[in-house]
């Protein structure tokens, strides 16, 4: 699987990309919202993004809500990167879109699980829409 991580901060890129490049996913770098959103409307885009909240030129949170607004990518799996702990800031991220949030600095189990349960549901929706697809006398 192919996932987009959007942070400006060097070192976190360096940091996610080696361990999801470990985990076995196949990883694309971007230092702005603008660079991301750029990445998301070609037609090969990732549909597992990881979004820093706080970016130059776009933050997460505008490029989650401009996401969202875009029928193609509605099927796009959002995890918004934070470094609040909180409440009501975690909740307007969700409410903008993401389907999950993942405090910074984490621990890379915790990293690991939320990749997991993105890739579940990519699946789930997956066989929904190969099912929609298949007329009911092939059934």
């Amino acid at each position: 699987m192919r996932i987009l991580i959007a942070d400006d901060d060097q070192t976190y890129q360096t940091l996610l990309g080696d361990l999801m490049e470990q985990w076995g996913y196949e990883v694309e770098c971007c230092g702005d919202g603008e660079s991301a959103w750029n990445v998301l409307q070609m037609a090969s885009a990732p549909r597992l993004v990881l979004l820093d909240w706080m970016m130059p030129k776009m933050d997460g949170f505008d490029l989650c809500r401009k996401i969202r607004a875009w029928d193609k990518l509605a099927e796009t799996y959002i995890i918004l990167m934070t470094g609040s702990y909180k409440k009501d800031e975690i909740i307007r991220v969700l409410v903008a879109g993401a389907d999950d949030y993942l405090i910074k600095p984490f621990e890379p189990v915790d990293l690991q699980i939320r990749l997991r349960n993105a890739q579940r549901i990519l699946d789930l929706r997956d066989e929904l829409a190969a099912t929609k697809r298949v007329p009911v006398s092939a059934k």
